[in-house]
């Protein structure tokens, strides 16, 4: 089987880079053609959750990579932690596109609107990412469970070596 970690957590890292930008674009543009007091949150939050994506990332990323090869487990190897990152914030990328696209419906007059739309889709593609790691993080647990603590965790998504029964 092919191992998704790497291509998932390139594109990822990408789609935060892309949000970061897009909606940064919204809120100064609110910001500055608006009352301070008017700037909807949406953007702002999802610049938020844009950071810390690039924050948890290199966890995410480099964990499974660092624990290949022959050694059991890894130093910092921690299957329940990747899974409790991947689904926070899979919820925030769920709840950020979520609110962007609800607070672009309700707008009569937009000034950057195509650029919000795009932030929408940004927003879903990232959620869908994270998504897919959660699913995948949590397939690596079910197949871990009943194991000793011998197994290795190099190929925690969908290598031949997470087969393991």
């Amino acid at each position: 089987m092919f191992n998704f970690n790497l291509p998932l957590r390139i594109f990822q890292l990408i789609l935060a880079i892309i949000a970061l930008g897009l909606n940064g674009h919204v809120t100064s543009w609110y910001l500055h053609h608006t009352h301070p007091s008017t700037t909807p949150s949406a953007p702002p939050y999802l610049v938020s959750v844009g950071t810390s994506t690039l924050l948890t990332l290199p966890y995410l990323f480099l964990n499974p990579v660092l624990a290949g090869g022959n050694k059991p487990n890894g130093r910092f190897f921690n299957k329940w932690l990747i899974l409790a990152l991947d689904s926070a914030t899979c919820l925030l990328w769920f709840a950020g596109f979520v609110a962007l696209a609800v607070f672009h419906r309700g707008l009569i007059l937009c000034g950057p609107c195509d650029v919000m739309v795009g932030a929408v889709i940004v927003g879903a593609l990232a959620w869908a990412t994270f998504l897919a790691t959660t699913l995948l993080a949590s397939l690596h647990i079910m197949r871990t469970r009943r194991g000793s603590g011998e197994q290795t965790h190099a190929g925690w998504v969908g290598t031949q070596e997470s087969v393991q029964i």
